[in-house]
């Protein structure tokens, strides 16, 4: 392997697949100039055939005599010195980080645009070797959290849950491995005492209560799922006035009507009488006929959700809840099949609850947001990402529709876990979020297979890694009802 040419950030090496393995999308190598003791360090993001002059119309003239037996003769060596002049392969890769040799040792430094020349060494670099550069791995960190292998060097990615206190984005089509990169971080929050909430949509991450035989796993008393309308109901002096003015809002509910609303919450509030079947009662004494249906049908499509109770026997508090899971452990709020006015409400109430916990001194949560476009209101995207974040909620999202990640999310993101993609628009959008070249997130991420990703930001001390995603030691997903059940 050589060195052919630099452009920009970029290096372009040429190799003989014959006398080497394959490089890989994502492999590292390393360019040494034993002489100055220099180096850099570059990670591969594409490789091709070399095209030489001549190639295409000796290939031309093969096919067209393909029909015609042709004999040709000429020595061995050189028909195996035409057939790997013609398989040459090039890979291009981005220049990661500079290497300075000392007396006292080797230390990776940020590179200052010097280049080596073409007779340097050329060695593929294990993993190891830059975790260690980079200070990654169990060693360095108090609170480790193991993600997956490298995907080459097959090496442990280890890395700190003290990493993942901000805002962190798994990305990538349906089916990819997103929701199980997902569950192997809360996992390890879990194991180091943190507590999680999840809004799940597919209703999978209660699984996780059970191995792969049915047996209870070591999470089972960890994990506690709470069904919107079973066990997960709310009382209106819980929810508050403010969100459920918000949920009125969007299920319609007009300025006239909002407003005797306001004064019917106020007056029960102030009498001690706020229940949710006597705001209904009032609100069907209404004298204007127009606003009285406007308000009875809207707390009828409430009621339908059964959210909400009078008896605060069955009625559920959120930090009741989380004083549970005193060791660490996650409520699953399963959103499977709701609709949007159930969804909104359980959704806002939590969060408002949360952000006044916070605001009291409770201890920081961890959120994680499964398609949160499905549920998430501008306003609140916004809450979450600048309030709430300072408070202690930290976040991550998981889609397969990034172009629905609003772009104060983007920006502010400290870790991107990047599944496979093509979609041009989809890379382009959550580009920024790596806060790496766009080429490398365009590249690298349209040659993913499945469960691989390219993980950059925080968590891998922004050098970017391919990842293959560990395997769980629980039940990774829920059931889903089948009318086919052998393929």
């Amino acid at each position: 392997m050589q060195v052919f040419e630099k452009i920009g950030d970029e290096i372009i090496l040429v190799y003989n697949p014959r006398e080497k393995e394959e490089v890989e999308v994502g492999e590292n190598i390393q360019i040494l100039d034993k002489a100055r003791g220099r180096g850099v360090v570059v990670q591969v993001i594409e490789e091709n055939l070399v095209d030489l002059p001549g190639i295409l119309e000796d290939l031309v003239r093969r096919e067209s005599l393909s029909h015609v037996k042709v004999t040709e003769h000429a020595p061995s060596a050189t028909e195996r010195y035409i057939m790997d002049v013609k398989n040459m392969k090039f890979a291009r890769a981005k220049i990661r980080k500079e290497l300075h040799i000392k007396e006292k040792g080797e230390n990776l430094v940020d590179w200052t645009g010097w280049v080596p020349d073409r007779s340097a060494l050329v060695t593929m670099v294990d993993d190891n070797w830059i975790f260690e550069k980079l200070g990654v791995g169990k060693k360095f960190y108090k609170h480790p959290i193991l993600l997956g292998d490298t995907s080459y060097s097959r090496r442990q990615l280890i890395s700190s849950a003290y990493h993942f206190q901000g805002i962190t984005l798994i990305v990538g089509k349906k089916g990819t491995g997103k929701s199980h990169l997902a569950k192997a971080i809360l996992l390890g929050l879990i194991d180091q005492g943190a507590k999680g909430i999840i809004f799940d949509i597919n209703d999978e991450y209660s699984a996780m209560q059970y191995n792969e035989d049915e047996t209870k796993s070591p999470y089972f008393n960890k994990i506690i799922r709470l069904e919107p309308g079973e066990n997960l109901r709310f009382t209106l002096e819980y929810v508050g006035p403010e969100v459920f003015y918000d949920v009125m809002e969007t299920i319609g509910v007009k300025e006239a009507s909002a407003i005797e609303l306001r004064n019917i919450w106020e007056r029960l509030a102030g009498t001690g009488q706020l229940t949710f079947s006597q705001l209904y009662t009032e609100s069907d004494k209404v004298s204007n006929a127009h606003i009285r249906d406007a308000l009875t049908r809207r707390l009828e499509r409430l009621a339908r959700t059964h959210l909400f109770t009078d008896d605060l026997a069955t009625a559920v508090k959120l930090e009741d809840e989380l004083e549970k899971l005193s060791t660490g452990g996650a409520l699953i709020v399963n959103l499977k099949a709701k609709d949007k006015v159930t969804c909104d409400i359980v959704v806002q109430t939590i969060l408002s609850k949360l952000q006044e916990l916070l605001e009291q001194g409770s201890q920081p949560i961890f959120i994680f947001a499964e398609e949160a476009h499905l549920y998430l209101r501008e306003v609140n995207w916004a809450e979450a990402v600048t309030r709430m974040r300072h408070l202690g909620t930290y976040q991550l999202y998981m889609t397969n529709t990034p172009t629905e990640i609003r772009p104060l999310v983007i920006r502010q993101a400290d870790n991107l876990f990047l599944f496979h993609l093509t979609e041009q628009q989809d890379l382009f959008h959550v580009s920024p979020a790596a806060k790496i070249d766009s080429e490398t997130v365009t590249m690298v991420a349209k040659a993913l297979p499945l469960r691989r990703c390219i993980a950059v930001g925080e968590a891998t001390k922004h050098y970017p890694f391919v990842l293959d995603v560990k395997r769980l030691p629980v039940q990774t997903a829920g059931k889903t009802r089948l009318y086919f059940t052998e393929q």
